[in-house]
């Protein structure tokens, strides 16, 4: 595939694991999260501008193959206990992300439920009383409970087909990354 050779291109394949890298240059541990943040690393929010670029690029690498998060730091700068408290923050954080996601799911589901049994119920009381109502006030009525029935049945496959897709998307984008594994390189340079 011509897209697969693209994105070939531009991320690398590491020889050790053949996954995809999502290289990443630090200057310190510090760099990954939110610098706002005081919570301990394993609690901190990401950096706002780290978490655009793996969204981005888990996005431009399709899900069928499997990526790996891969830092690189200054020579002479890597600490052991620093990179287990980062990889112990960035899984926490891609499982509250995941959770934010399941709850606005949740939410979208119910909503596109209520959209159905209210189209539903407005079609048919629009479709009774059509029947039983003859010209005037009453008819007019009778017409906007079936538009409205529509329209609410509309919102339910907009939900369907277009808000849960993409909130399912980027669920699975963050169960990706949330798997991936995270490997620490010191630059060659000094």
């Amino acid at each position: 595939m011509k897209r697969d050779r693209v994105f070939g291109e531009i991320y690398t394949i590491d020889q050790d694991t053949g996954l995809y890298m999502i290289e990443i240059a630090l200057d310190q541990y510090g760099d990954i999260f939110n610098e706002w943040d005081p919570a301990p690393f394993k609690r901190r929010a990401l950096d706002p501008d780290l978490e655009l670029y793996l969204e981005g690029s888990s996005e431009e690498i399709p899900l069928r193959h499997p990526v790996e998060l891969y830092f690189l730091l200054p020579k002479g700068s890597r600490d052991e206990r620093l990179e287990e408290e980062t990889r112990h923050g960035l899984k926490n954080s891609f499982i509250f992300k995941r959770y934010l996601l399941r709850k606005e799911l949740e939410k979208t589901n119910t909503q596109m439920l209520r959209c159905v049994v209210l189209g539903f119920a407005f079609l048919a009381f629009g479709t009774l009383s059509s029947e039983q109502l003859g010209e005037g006030l009453l008819s007019l009525l009778s017409e906007a409970l079936l538009i409205g029935g529509w329209v609410f049945l509309w919102e339910a496959v907009s939900l369907f087909f277009f808000t849960n897709r993409e909130l399912y998307h980027r669920y699975q984008l963050y169960r990706r990354l949330q798997n991936a594994p995270v490997i620490f390189r010191e630059t060659e340079e000094s």
